[in-house]
């Protein structure tokens, strides 16, 4: 999807481990070319992404530009920081847009950007770039990032999880309200296991967030089944 609209006006290099995924592409390259563009794109799985921040720093020279687009901020953040010559500017994105949701056009999409060592004139050039695109810019910490995400993001995640386990979808008798919260659903359910997993391990506060909303249902669930037993024993 990114590919699609990079390409138009852009002169790019395309990478990927596997060779077979980028075979008919015209502007798939090696590691060694691709990371000698000013500009470097990381499209890696977020479980993966220290480890190749080691692989990659040798090959990297002073003055370029490192954007990760995973939907965890923090980790990526400090691990970018930790492993990549200081010489490197850094930027952390999130595209609030998947393959699905962002099938048709982007424009009215949002995407999140994390400075995190970048100097203002190369931030400002990519953010009027992306504002081009007719995408919503929302600027944000790794920290803010990975906090309003855990709460949006990573419960969605959970409950679209859960109903692709159950094997629950759409049903011909509904209402208007659940048919268009299953075609959402759905929209997400296409995703990897592994985002899926690193969305819910990697981001610090997903876990207390998915204990409360777990709970909160555990006890609306227990005031649903006494009002049930109250109403059958008068019944009694």
């Amino acid at each position: 999807m990114a590919y699609e609209h990079l390409r138009r006006g852009k002169k790019l290099r395309v990478y990927n481990h596997n060779p077979e995924k980028i075979q008919d592409l015209p502007e798939r390259a090696t590691l060694e070319e691709t990371l000698s563009a000013p500009l470097i794109i990381l499209c890696v799985p977020i479980s993966g992404m220290e480890k190749f921040c080691q692989k990659m720093a040798p090959l990297l020279g002073e003055g370029q530009v490192v954007v990760d687009t995973c939907s965890v901020k923090v980790g990526p953040a400090e691990w970018m920081l930790t492993h990549l010559p200081e010489t490197v500017e850094i930027l952390g994105t999130h595209p609030l847009f998947g393959p699905d949701s962002g099938r048709e056009r982007i424009a009215g999409l949002k995407i999140a950007l994390c400075p995190v060592r970048i100097k203002e004139e190369t931030y400002d050039s990519i953010r009027r770039y992306l504002e081009s695109l007719k995408l919503v810019v929302i600027e944000a910490t790794p920290e803010e990032h990975d906090l309003q995400i855990a709460k949006s993001q990573a419960v969605f995640h959970l409950i679209a999880q859960a109903m692709k386990q159950l094997d629950w979808g759409r049903q011909a008798i509904s209402t208007p309200g659940p048919e268009a919260f299953y075609r959402l659903i759905e929209s997400v359910q296409h995703d990897t296991d592994q985002l899926f997993l690193d969305m819910e391990r990697e981001n610090p506060h997903a876990a207390k967030w998915r204990k409360r909303f777990i709970q909160k249902l555990s006890a609306l669930d227990k005031d649903l089944s006494e009002v049930a037993d109250h109403h059958g024993s008068l019944e009694r």
